[in-house]
């Protein structure tokens, strides 16, 4: 039961951050161009600039982590390359959708970040598997994560306001 619980407010969570932080028609801007805007960042020698990019880059890849998790518990016996999919099928509806309503910045570097987030979350998963061995002892590393992340989620969800 925790773990659905986690899973329903990381969802609630990705949906307020990704999609209901911004105002309609607030934001619209499309990058189609693989790492144009990860080089910027690089290139700029702006003073506000760098704790943009790493917030946007390590925040991009961080949220993705517990989906990339989720979705290997849910699917333990599919191949890491269909559970990769359905996260990066995911990430391309968030960007169509961002672009679509102009909520958010439409960039293909976003999708290859929080691609990134979700190997490292199949990674965990196949990791805590091949250590712990036994199903059931899997699902109760999960449940354990995930009644600890609940306090964060809840946290980010209800008490921070998500301007970006």
């Amino acid at each position: 039961m925790a773990i659905f619980a986690a899973v329903v407010l990381y969802a609630a969570f990705l949906l307020r951050l990704l999609l209901f932080s911004r105002a309609p028609g607030s934001e619209s801007s499309i990058n189609l161009i693989p790492f144009a805007s990860i080089a910027e960042y690089v290139s700029s020698h702006s003073s506000g600039t760098g704790r943009v990019a790493f917030a946007n880059v390590v925040g991009n890849i961080l949220i993705f982590v517990p989906l990339g998790v989720y979705v290997s518990w849910f699917r333990p016996r599919a191949s890491a390359w269909l559970t990769m999919l359905t996260v990066a099928s995911v990430s391309v509806a968030v960007e169509i959708i961002q672009g679509a309503f102009a909520v958010g910045a439409s960039d293909i570097d976003d999708v290859i970040l929080n691609c990134v987030g979700g190997i490292i979350g199949i990674l965990t998963f196949r990791l805590l598997s091949a250590t712990l061995r036994k199903q059931s002892l899997v699902r109760t590393a999960i449940a354990v994560l995930s009644v600890l992340s609940l306090p964060v989620w809840c946290y980010f969800l209800f008490i921070v306001r998500l301007h970006m």
